[in-house]
């Protein structure tokens, strides 16, 4: 392969991951809580030491993705009426217990299981500060949920909804179902906010990520007609090169 078609084809990759990055925050438009991701990309600085240099210089500069990363501004907050829907406006995030142990999210959809767990829809259990199951006793009535996340019924205060802060949001994992991993370990909010009853929303902005979408498409696009171009272009000069010395 040769170095222009090297180059060509390490943008041509590139390109794609950027398409797949955006395709999957349009698709998470609606998704409560999402976070949108961003792909960052830069350059790689081939300096051909030991070679002789090429028409035009002694470097060769191809792209790579260097990795995504996280918006972690808050989304809008929409109103529900479901006791059970919360949301973190001012940051954040909930704790769940998954068979892969404690992963974050601020997806605030939970429910009751039926033995009175509080739960997202996967069954995982939304967790208390102290790392424990929420359990909401039989015939409580209407649950009241505090900013601090303090959980009341008639009967008086039954538990408080635990939220963390992470000292650097672009640490975490994604781990799948609107969830994160994180290997350090998350700080208690002193004042987590809670909203009861209602959903932040996903802080994709549709119409600038269908732009960029469009925009990527057609570089892709064009990429993909210069890779072709190329490849045309070392046939016609294999088969030039063949002819003149069979002649």
């Amino acid at each position: 392969m040769d170095n222009t078609t090297s180059i060509i084809l390490s943008r041509m990759i590139t390109a794609s991951r950027t398409v797949d990055v955006i395709a999957n925050n349009i698709a998470n438009v609606a998704t409560p809580g999402y976070e949108a991701t961003h792909l960052e990309s830069a350059a790689w600085i081939d300096r051909m030491r030991g070679v002789t240099a090429p028409p035009g210089g002694s470097k060769l500069s191809y792209t790579q993705a260097v990795g995504t990363w996280r918006d972690a501004r808050p989304g809008p907050v929409h109103q529900t009426g479901n006791p059970l829907d919360l949301a973190l406006p001012g940051g954040g995030y909930f704790t769940v217990a998954t068979a892969n142990g404690p992963r974050l999210t601020r997806d605030g959809r939970f429910g009751l299981l039926p033995n009175g767990t509080i739960a997202n829809a996967s069954g995982d259990a939304l967790l208390d500060p102290g790392g424990q199951p929420i359990t909401v006793p039989p015939q409580s009535g209407t649950l009241t949920i505090a900013a601090d996340g303090t959980i009341s019924t008639a009967q008086g205060i039954i538990g408080q909804v635990g939220v963390v802060t992470v000292p650097d949001p672009q640490t975490l994992k994604a781990s799948g179902g609107n969830l994160f991993q994180t290997t350090v370990p998350p700080v208690p909010s002193a004042t987590p906010g809670i909203v009861q009853g209602a959903l932040e929303g996903s802080n994709v902005q549709p119409i600038v990520e269908i732009t960029k979408m469009i925009e990527a498409s057609q570089n892709f696009r064009m990429i993909a007609q210069f890779v072709t171009a190329e490849r045309a272009r070392d046939q016609s000069a294999i088969s030039k090169i063949l002819g003149a010395t069979t002649s």
